[in-house]
């Protein structure tokens, strides 16, 4: 099996746990993660953690991942909703059937570029306006998989929305089942 890689762009103000959960689940799976940042290599999150990227979203490429995903945060999903990279890379990524992912606020992302289009998406509560549109539905549901888009509602699904994504990379069940078991004790 060829190793898999996520993309992960942060920009400032996005929610730490929300990038940096499905960042140690991925790395745990063994698979590949590049740390974007949308501006610049140090990135500070919603709550004021500094985090360094390895390199700039303007530098990535869609053939460098298998599937790019957006953490949420406030004002980081604004900042990402803004941006033209995320636009282009997003709008390239799914043309190419690649999974393209996003928490708690950033499904505006997905909604605004039209890759949500015709799918079934969650978010973080209060996002359900922006789903409202033509052409896309909002479940609410905690981590929502429709095709190559992958959504969830927000910080304290974290864990699931990385092994959703981890699933439809094809890591075998038996892997993401056994991380699940050992890390997340209940």
């Amino acid at each position: 099996m060829s190793t898999k890689t996520v993309c992960i762009i942060l920009a400032d103000g996005f929610e730490e746990v929300e990038a940096l959960m499905p960042a140690d689940i991925f790395k745990r799976l063994k698979i590949n993660v590049i740390l974007a940042g949308l501006k610049d290599k140090l990135v500070i999150g919603a709550h004021g953690f500094q985090l360094t990227a390895n390199t700039l979203a303007k530098d990535v490429s869609v053939a460098d991942f298998d599937a790019l995903m957006l953490p949420g945060g406030l004002p980081g999903a604004t900042n990402l909703q803004s941006s033209p990279i995320v636009t282009d890379l997003l709008r390239q990524a799914n043309a190419q059937n690649k999974i393209c992912a996003a928490i708690c606020a950033a499904p505006i992302v997905l909604h605004d570029t039209g890759v949500a289009k015709g799918k079934t998406i969650t978010g973080y509560p209060g996002c359900e306006g922006l789903a409202k549109q033509p052409n896309c539905s909002f479940s609410g549901a905690n981590v929502e998989v429709d095709g190559n888009i992958i959504s969830a509602i927000g910080m304290g699904k974290a864990h699931l929305f990385a092994f959703a994504i981890a699933k439809a990379l094809g890591i075998p069940a038996q892997d993401i089942n056994n991380l699940a078991a050992g890390a997340f004790l209940d």
